[in-house]
């Protein structure tokens, strides 16, 4: 193994493991406002539109980030997809920011992804 293998192992498993504790704690986060939600005695039960929201964010983006522990590049482009969809029928400008930092571990998921996959397929090549 080369210095520069070792450099670009190095950096992309700081890119791997970076967006795992990302996402493991934005999961955590999650999970507790969907039980705070879940047991408040105020609350209605969510229909039709909310429910398709809730489908996309915050589960879609969580099933995605679970994915990605496996399958970093199919997990980030689920929770991606479904941090982009929600936005899109949501409708609202306001939550840009907040879903923007939301989703870097998705992003990160997705560079690892497509990094790895060309070392795997220059590999090949040689």
């Amino acid at each position: 193994m080369t210095v520069q293998t070792a450099n670009s192992s190095l950096g992309l498993r700081a890119i791997l493991w970076t967006a795992r504790v990302m996402a493991t704690l934005i999961i955590l986060f999650c999970m507790t406002m969907i039980i705070a939600y879940a047991v408040d005695p105020f609350e209605g039960t969510p229909e039709g539109f909310e429910v398709a929201l809730l489908a996309l964010f915050p589960v879609g983006m969580c099933i995605g980030y679970l994915l990605a522990w496996k399958w970093p590049l199919t997990g980030g482009i689920v929770s991606i997809t479904c941090i982009v969809m929600f936005l899109i029928a949501l409708g609202e400008a306001d939550m840009i920011a907040t879903l923007a930092l939301i989703s870097i571990p998705g992003l990160l998921f997705i560079a690892y992804g497509v990094l790895t996959r060309s070392d795997v397929t220059s590999a090949a090549i040689e």
